[in-house]
């Protein structure tokens, strides 16, 4: 008598990767209750960037693996550490490679005259929001500001606030001052956007994040750096080109 064939075991679903995050008290021991609260739920941290501190609070983005879910992980967290806050939570592609400042940085480096481009297609990965711009306000066609590179779903010249457009609180990066920008709240639909500086005081690089975390000071010390790597790149590849 032959046996039936067996039937094929079903495939265990990819396990998904989620990107949070999080503020909790910032005193001895609290990540480490964090770790073993998301452990208990089966969710396994991959990285661990402090983003701020101040008053008391730790603010850390986290990189999470978790096969069966996160609600029962953030319950457990929530429960064993007084304090502890989701500000904001998203799926990543399991297998994608997000790109840290640090990478864009190097990125931008090699890209010569499409510096711009790179920058605006990459940032909002690498910041966990929704769109990014370049725009110049100096006068395209029609006195109108110039969007010179933009990601998908960021909103056309037409569409741009003029309070988004105001650069004068933007301070620029000669005499070795501190990188500096300021974020531009956009109080509709939770949207809020950050601003910085390129090579002159009539252009910058807009970030759009809706419905997440507010931008905190290192997020903007990074966004400036960025912007000031991309601009003198391209600058440098523009005198190149018209120098031969």
């Amino acid at each position: 008598m032959t046996k039936p064939l067996e039937e094929d075991a079903p495939e265990a679903a990819p396990p998904m990767v989620f990107s949070l995050r999080i503020s909790l008290p910032d005193l001895p021991g609290m990540l480490g209750r964090v770790a073993r609260a998301f452990g208990k739920g089966d969710v396994n941290i991959l990285t661990l960037d402090v983003v701020d501190r101040g008053d008391g609070m730790a603010i850390d983005d986290v990189r999470v693996e978790a096969p069966r879910g996160m609600q029962e992980a953030l319950r457990r967290a929530a429960a064993d550490v007084p304090g502890f806050l989701v500000e904001y939570v998203r799926p990543l592609e399991a297998f994608r490679h997000v790109l840290e400042p640090l990478e864009l940085a190097a990125l931008l480096e090699d890209s010569g005259s499409a510096a711009l481009v790179r920058l605006v297609e990459n940032l909002p990965d690498t910041f966990g929001a929704t769109w990014a711009l370049v725009v110049d306000v100096s006068g395209g066609p029609g006195g109108r500001p110039e969007v010179l590179a933009a990601s998908l779903g960021a909103p056309s010249a037409a569409r741009l606030p003029d309070s988004w457009l105001d650069f004068s609180l933007l301070e620029s990066f000669q005499g070795g001052r501190e990188v500096a920008s300021q974020p531009v709240p956009h109080h509709t639909d939770g949207l809020e956007v950050a601003a910085a500086l390129l090579d002159r005081p009539s252009a910058a690089v807009l970030l759009g994040r809706e419905r997440g975390p507010r931008f905190r000071p290192s997020e903007l010390r990074h966004l400036g750096l960025l912007a000031r790597i991309a601009a003198a790149v391209a600058a440098r590849s523009d005198t190149l080109i018209q120098a031969i």
